[in-house]
């Protein structure tokens, strides 16, 4: 990665942009207990990073990389999921007008969409953008490459709409 931004580096987490591939990075470094207050830091920084990039009309791809071995099984108290939920509540706009597409990289990916699959029935939003599982990073990095929000400078013909809300490129 070309000199990443870092919004936020912790035992636990980072949080970082790639301007250059245009990608909004958030990776799990450590399995720990649940800690209410660094949750909630998390939480804080990842809206207002996503609020910086609205506000500077940028557009971004999310990478959640939950790169933790997962041997502990540390679980989310409820609590925790609900404020998790009402974040992602309060940020889908921004996700909606300045995300391009949304890719969790982890090596549970069929444990990880099973839980988001629950969680979408207890709340759907109308919109919201494509999204991707995945234990590969080459399947991530194709997925980013086919899957934006529609370019103002590139001509119709080029790009298809997809049911998701968003476009791709034809293929040629």
């Amino acid at each position: 990665m070309d000199n990443p931004i870092v919004i936020k580096d912790t035992n636990t987490y980072s949080i970082f942009l790639d301007k250059t591939k245009s990608i909004y990075s958030v990776i799990l470094k450590e399995d720990n207990p649940y800690n209410e207050k660094e949750f909630e830091e998390f939480l804080l920084y990842y809206k207002n990073t996503w609020e910086y990039i609205r506000e500077n009309k940028l557009k971004y791809h999310q990478l959640i990389n939950l790169a933790i071995n997962g041997d502990n099984n540390n679980e989310l108290p409820l609590d925790a999921y609900i404020k998790l939920i009402k974040n992602i509540t309060e940020t889908n706009d921004i996700l909606n007008s300045n995300c391009h597409s949304i890719c969790i990289l982890t090596s549970g990916s069929t444990k990880w969409k099973t839980a988001y699959e629950l969680a979408t029935k207890l709340w759907k939003p109308a919109k919201q953008r494509p999204l991707l599982f995945t234990e590969d990073s080459k399947h991530m990095e194709a997925f980013f490459l086919t899957h934006k929000l529609m370019p103002q400078l590139d001509t119709l013909s080029e790009w298809v709409e997809c049911e998701d809300g968003g476009y791709v490129r034809k293929n040629m």
